[in-house]
């Protein structure tokens, strides 16, 4: 054992990779819908292997924050911008009333209970949930020419002992409150309000559905018969789906294999190879004729793509517009998958309105997907290739920006490296969102600077301050707990309240536009579950995007309004 301590020491980039490792499985653990989440689990693990005097410099910590910051600019930017607009504007607002409600409620609390920079900035990244608030707090801290090293130091090493000791119920508190407290607070059926939601939206054009036993959609083969649809167009025979959609893929007509349009006639005896919903093919036929097994007839490519929506012909339009604009064989042979934003599976139906960044998965014969990806956007094919001109280039520049500085009487104000990597993402993903030539991020390297980025820099963090951890704790005591689970609740209720009475938020997306406007995909996940559908998420993504990137600007905001 002395050895493996003499070698952590003396190589601190075995220590981090322990730190990592161990935190990522930690943060897997699951109890119920709650996880504790890999950047808590990193960080408890760093502060941990910290005890053991690990020392790290700070240029790999910068490094990987900034990393981190760039990439959920670049994740959220084309929502951000997107919900600037008029159609967003009122969620837009919403989060940013419901942020700045979370920043007086901390700033009281931290106030009330004398606690100093690191340990007020470290109860609002904890209690609001928002990790970024570390990295943005103690960059700023750092920048303060007033204070000394030994109190840069202190509020440093407080940062993550507040965060860790109120982060935990933090999330706890949300999923709760969402999902649970507030529709009965409200007095609503959840249920029956995202069942109604979903009427209005109008039918499910696709299910998108996961792989099941029960496949949604399926191409099967018939031979037809001399019954209803024999002498028929094949334009009539998909049709009679509606409106559902149908489509006669291949067929072989009077003995030749065809790819065929909606003009050739069915003659009796040919055979034809269908896509649409399972249980739709089903009833329709006794009415085609008796299912076949034709290898040579069903060999041909089917592709599943994902593409970004970038095209502004049909941004900001529902499905059921985009359809009847372009007719039915604008998508002939493609079904719709899913489709997601900022991550998360939105509810395909007819009265869904894609946005800039929305990612349309989509599944069909292989020319005719390709052909539908060129005109809805930019065809994500797969790829290890990311642009890391544009990423390092962006981050510098983010950066340099970010640097710049003015005072406010004698306190020098600027966005600092981070904040400036964050404004940088935003407004990069967005220009590549309208210009989609450059930039590309494949999402698992995305994934890497994300969440890799962060937690290699809370477990820095973690083993820098883990020494004086469990001082810090006995120095603020149990009250941290209470006061972040506090600040916790009071900031929920006014967002419920807010979001029903003041912007009267239908609840199908007043419970989602809560989650995102405390960016906790853990109460979205128990509001999907409580609600038994995915409408909420519709009220989650912009929400999100504003407040990802307010109350990361919040880990400076506030250690503004404390200094003295």
């Amino acid at each position: 054992m002395n050895w493996f301590v003499a070698q952590l020491r003396a190589h601190p980039e075995l220590a981090f990779f322990l730190t990592i490792g161990i935190g990522y499985f930690i943060g897997k653990l699951k109890v119920g819908y709650f996880q504790l989440g890999s950047v808590t689990g990193t960080l408890l693990t760093g502060v941990l292997i910290g005890q053991l005097g690990i020392n790290i410099g700070p240029e790999a910590k910068a490094i990987f924050f900034l990393m981190f910051l760039f990439a959920v600019g670049y994740k959220v930017g084309p929502q951000f911008i997107q919900g600037l607009k008029k159609d967003g504007l009122p969620q837009v607002i919403f989060s940013a009333v419901v942020c700045v409600g979370g920043l007086l409620v901390a700033f009281a609390a931290a106030k009330i209970m004398g606690y100093d920079l690191g340990y007020s900035t470290g109860l609002l990244a904890g209690a609001l949930t928002q990790s970024a608030v570390i990295g943005v707090g103690q960059d700023t801290i750092n920048s303060l020419p007033q204070l000394s090293t030994e109190l840069k130091t202190q509020y440093n090493n407080s940062i993550p002992i507040a965060y860790a000791v109120t982060y935990i119920f933090g999330t706890v508190v949300f999923a709760w409150f969402f999902a649970s407290l507030g529709p009965k607070l409200l007095r609503i059926d959840l249920v029956k309000e995202c069942k109604d939601y979903e009427a209005k939206l109008g039918e499910k054009m696709e299910d998108a559905g996961i792989m099941s036993a029960m496949q949604a959609n399926a191409v099967r083969t018939y031979k037809v018969g001399k019954g209803a649809w024999a002498n028929k167009k094949i334009s009539d025979l998909e049709a009679s789906f509606a409106p559902t959609p149908a489509f006669v893929t291949r067929m072989r007509h009077e003995g030749k294999i065809i790819d065929p349009n909606g003009n050739v006639v069915i003659s009796p005896g040919d055979t034809i190879v269908i896509g649409s919903k399972s249980k739709d093919l089903v009833l329709h036929e006794d009415e085609i004729g008796e299912e076949v097994y034709d290898e040579e007839l069903m060999n041909f490519n089917l592709e599943i793509l994902d593409v970004v929506m970038t095209n502004k012909e049909f941004l900001g339009k529902t499905v059921a517009e985009i359809i009847k604009e372009k007719g039915s064989n604008f998508r002939r042979n493609v079904i719709v998958r899913k489709v997601t934003r900022i991550g998360h599976e939105l509810p395909i139906q007819a009265n869904l309105t894609l946005q800039a960044g929305d990612v349309v998965t989509l599944v069909g014969k292989l020319e005719d997907v390709e052909r539908v990806s060129k005109m809805i956007g930019t065809p994500e094919h797969p790829t290890n290739m990311s642009d890391m001109v544009f990423v390092g280039l962006g981050i510098v520049l983010g950066g340099l920006v970010g640097l710049l500085s003015f005072k406010v009487g004698n306190i020098p104000l600027s966005l600092s490296t981070s904040g400036g990597a964050l404004i940088a993402g935003l407004l990069m993903s967005y220009w590549r969102a309208t210009k989609p030539t450059f930039g590309l991020i494949p999402s698992a390297a995305l994934w890497i600077l994300d969440s890799v980025g962060l937690c290699a820099f809370v477990g820095i963090v973690g083993l820098v301050s883990g020494p004086g951890f469990v001082e810090g704790i006995k120095s603020v005591g149990i009250s941290l707990l209470f006061v972040g689970i506090g600040v916790t609740f009071v900031t929920s209720a006014i967002a419920v309240y807010v979001g029903k009475y003041i912007f009267k938020f239908h609840p199908a997306i007043l419970f989602g536009a809560c989650a995102g406007s405390m960016t906790t995909t853990a109460a979205l996940g128990a509001i999907q579950e409580s609600a038994k559908s995915k409408v909420p998420v519709l009220g989650y993504t912009i929400t999100y995007a504003v407040a990802n990137t307010l109350k990361t600007i919040w880990g400076a905001v506030i250690v503004f309004m404390l200094i003295k």
